[in-house]
């Protein structure tokens, strides 16, 4: 657990992040130290389960970025994955009940 944690924080770390005035007001993605204290509380479901929920409604196909985001007045994950024939698809998931949303 704690090895998927740390990776999706290192993966999350990783991305370059939009400046303040390039955001949307109703789009912010998290912090990794902010997201360790949501995860902390248990207001969301983990990484690890989101990740699986995401590639069961994109089969065969590879993560490449996951984020905790606020929209408007929810959590969300953004989940970004490669499919085998080089698609890709972007996953939107409930963050406190680990639901897909919506794919495109």
């Amino acid at each position: 657990m704690r090895r998927v944690l740390l990776g999706f924080l290192l993966a999350f770390a990783a991305i370059p992040r939009a400046s303040a005035a390039d955001r949307r007001p109703e789009q912010l993605c998290l912090s990794p130290g902010d997201t360790i204290e949501i995860l902390n509380a248990h207001e969301v479901v983990t990484p690890s389960e989101v990740l699986v929920h995401a590639r069961r409604a994109v089969p065969n196909s590879e993560v490449l970025r996951a984020s905790l985001c606020r929209e408007t007045d929810k959590l969300v994950y953004r989940i970004m994955l490669l499919t085998k024939d080089g698609r890709i698809v972007r996953v939107t998931v409930d963050a406190p009940s680990g639901k897909v949303v919506t794919i495109h």
